[in-house]
């Protein structure tokens, strides 16, 4: 069924509080180049776009989908991780026809999900570490979910939040540049591969398209352009327009073709490339742009983005990497502790609500003790009692929102729901 070979690593999912209410938890379910090959990462985005199989998961508060070449991440915040987990994988099922692809993906929870997603928006989770269009697809993936009414409270603010330090991380360790793109790799293959000039064709003018013919215009013949533009987009001045139609035809007298465009199925099948003269051939398109059974031809050197992703493995790292993973840990934990504090939970306002329902009662049974029914003793007496409870809850709430190494945020609450019994009926 296409899964890769390899079994993903399952980042840690906490487990359940005993007697935690329903609220709210992060989730994400996911699938990528690490997990899964080009084949099943191709059938799902095609189901997604097809059958709206996303339009009703169980227990699903908030959802938000992060789409990529080489990803597809299903965010949520759920009153019931395990139902939402469930209701996916079904919908997995029924769309694609694959059973049992559960172990193609990856899950993560609470922290875990926050951590996850701001790694991808810095681009530390890229086939080409750094890579600067994902983080503009995280922050288009936020937009389009509240846009559609689908995230809120969690999801809209994680996203935000994720766009921003993948932007700051990127610019603070120098993880940023075009240099960092797939359309890099396709060039450093073609150099590599098929040295000298060639005659270049290229399909779509989109921005992967644009950087790799700038890339390859001083080592290219001529350059021609696939596309239903009347006019050179920007960057392309010198290259000869070819329309869709005259395309075939192009592609026999070129050595070296790339293409990425938005296409729902194979721009190019075997019968547009066969021939004697030897082509180069490097798709970067999802769902892909070159039929598969192309690479069967004796001509034909076909890459796509699994072939891509086995390139970059051998690419030098970073010195600045671990620094730069550290920092990105550090802000999401930030982020998830204010999160869990405002948003995942809702022992504090508990904590406050029974502490004011014991303060009222017991106000109420003292004031009927006074032989005076003054209204200033009332008031004063109405005052003290406020200030006791807000000066015995001050330590508990600091205790809450500091940093603990040994507690994470949500066992603090929990701790704090036990030692009270904040959610008990009895009001003591």
């Amino acid at each position: 069924m296409g899964i890769a070979s390899q079994p993903p690593s399952v980042l840690p999912e906490p487990a359940p509080q005993e007697g935690a209410r329903a609220v709210p938890q992060l989730m994400m379910i996911g699938t990528s180049h690490k997990s899964a090959d080009i084949t099943f990462r191709e059938s799902l985005v095609r189901a997604v776009g097809a059958d709206h199989m996303l339009a009703s998961l169980g227990a699903a508060k908030e959802t938000a989908v992060l789409s990529t070449c080489n990803r597809f991440e299903l965010y949520v915040a759920s009153s019931s991780p395990e139902e939402t987990s469930a209701s996916f994988f079904r919908s997995v099922a029924d769309a694609t026809g694959v059973q049992g692809a559960s172990h193609a993906f990856y899950q993560a929870r609470g922290a875990e999900a926050a951590r996850h997603l701001f790694r991808v928006a810095t681009g530390l989770e890229s086939v080409v570490l750094g890579e600067p269009q994902i983080l503009a697809q995280v922050r288009a993936a936020g937009i389009r979910s509240r846009r559609d009414g689908t995230a809120g409270a969690i999801l809209a603010p994680l996203f935000d939040r994720a766009y921003r330090v993948g932007s700051r991380v990127r610019t603070d360790y120098g993880l940023e540049g075009e240099e960092a793109s797939l359309s890099d790799l396709a060039v450093d293959a073609v150099r590599r591969m098929s040295p000298g000039r060639h005659r270049v064709m290229l399909i779509g003018t989109g921005k992967m398209v644009r950087l790799a013919a700038r890339k390859l215009s001083r080592g290219a013949d001529k350059i021609f352009v696939v596309t239903r533009r009347k006019t050179p987009p920007k960057g392309l001045d010198d290259a000869v327009l070819v329309p869709y139609a005259a395309m075939r035809k192009t592609a026999a007298g070129c050595d070296v073709i790339i293409s990425a465009t938005s296409a729902d199925h194979p721009v190019l099948k075997a019968a547009d490339l066969r021939g004697r003269r030897r082509k180069l051939v490097i798709d970067l398109g999802m769902p892909r742009n070159v039929a598969p059974e192309t690479r069967e031809l004796a001509n034909v050197r076909l890459i796509d983005l699994d072939d891509l992703a086995e390139i970059a493995k051998a690419r030098k790292v970073p010195a600045v990497l671990r620094r730069a993973e550290n920092a990105t840990a550090r802000e999401a934990d930030g982020f998830y502790d204010w999160l869990v504090q405002t948003r995942l939970s809702s022992a504090l306002a508990d904590l406050y609500s029974w502490a004011d329902a014991v303060r009222a009662e017991e106000l109420k049974r003292a004031l009927g003790k006074l032989t005076s029914d003054s209204a200033r003793d009332r008031r004063v007496l109405d005052a003290m009692s406020r200030r006791i409870v807000s000066k015995l809850l001050a330590r508990p709430t600091r205790f809450a929102r500091k940093r603990h190494g040994a507690l994470s945020e949500e066992e603090k609450l929990e701790l704090l729901r036990s030692v009270f019994g904040a959610d008990s009926s009895d009001g003591r």
